[in-house]
């Protein structure tokens, strides 16, 4: 049995093709030049993570010696940290922060949200203490020590402390 075939529906699919290739190649366009325009930034210093156990919050801010760069120039920042604990356990703590990086020569602020993990060496009072983190903005990481107080974990990581952030 033959089925006859008409060569004007393939025109039409191949129209329709061409018209929603054209269409979709206009976002992807824009997509890919707004990506280009992202800059990032490198950060280093140190800083201070509060975690406050009671109450879930979570605090810190960067040391004096925190600066960023650019591939074409360098900077003093500050680094503002705010948030709460998303899980803990006998060692570490889990934190959803949403942190303020602000240029010091310009004054120019970013916020950047960054779920951290905190890990201490020992369930002392004091000890060794690691920090690293990521988002889709921003990655950092970075060693240190930890103390605790009254209802108060700090973890002051000095070593090898870096933030990439791209905005």
């Amino acid at each position: 049995m033959r089925f006859p075939v008409s060569t004007r529906g393939w025109a039409a699919a191949g129209a329709t093709a061409l018209l929603l290739a054209g269409a979709d190649s206009g976002p992807t366009v824009a997509a890919d030049v707004a990506a280009s325009r992202l800059t990032t930034f490198n950060c280093e210093g140190s800083i201070n993570v509060n975690v406050h156990p009671l109450n879930g919050a979570v605090d810190g801010r960067s040391g004096g010696n925190f600066r960023c760069s650019t591939p074409d120039r360098s900077f003093a920042a500050e680094l503002t940290i705010s948030g709460s604990v998303t899980s803990s356990g006998a060692l570490f703590y889990a934190t959803r922060t949403t942190d303020t990086l602000r240029r010091t020569d310009t004054g120019q602020t970013f916020r950047i949200t960054i779920d951290r993990r905190l890990d201490r060496d020992t369930s002392a009072a004091s000890g060794n203490a690691t920090e690293r983190g990521s988002s889709g903005q921003a990655r950092d990481s970075g060693t240190g020590t930890f103390g605790t107080g009254t209802n108060l974990v700090t973890f002051v990581i000095t070593n090898n402390y870096l933030l990439d952030v791209n905005v």
